[in-house]
């Protein structure tokens, strides 16, 4: 009797098959890993740039009266970075009333201490501005934005005994 030796068709099938869904699995996690990787770089670089671009408004916006400010600008970054552009808004903030309500029938609070915290939240509404920026870029059919958030204070506001 011979000996047999090799492998058969049907071996054969069976090792390339496994084969097959072996590839299919580690491109598909490699591909999901190349997915993720550039949108971490983009998320990356958005995260530079709108700090840059918010630092750099800080230093333009310092010392200026609020009335002097831009509510809103636009803009695209230079090359490299000419596919993300950039939105920089500055709004009035509104505090609520911290005044102290006076209940019927009872003494409650000085009167003073009422136009005192009035006139506190209308310093606080003149005195204070909120920035954002916001960086956008294309991604897919869609866009990807970042924002952040600052606020601005008057250093040079002055509190006025009077509403």
């Amino acid at each position: 009797m011979r000996s047999q030796r090799g492998f058969t068709l049907l071996e054969i099938m069976i090792a390339i098959t496994i084969m097959t869904v072996a590839f299919g699995a580690i491109l598909t996690s490699q591909s999901g890993s190349i997915h993720h990787t550039i949108k971490a770089k983009e998320m990356n670089i958005a995260g530079w740039l709108a700090r840059d671009l918010m630092v750099r408004s800080e230093h333009i916006m310092e010392g200026k009266p609020f009335s002097e400010l831009k509510d809103e600008e636009t803009g695209r970054f230079p090359a490299p970075y000419n596919n993300y552009s950039w939105k920089r808004e500055v709004r009035e903030m509104k505090f609520p009333d911290i005044s102290i309500p006076q209940k019927d029938g009872q003494t409650g609070v000085l009167e003073s201490v009422r136009l005192l915290a009035k006139m506190l939240t209308k310093f606080f509404n003149d005195s204070v501005r909120e920035m954002v920026v916001t960086v956008s870029w294309p991604r897919g059919e869609g866009e990807q934005e970042l924002t952040l958030t600052t606020y601005l204070i008057d250093m040079e506001g002055e509190f006025k005994f009077s509403l």
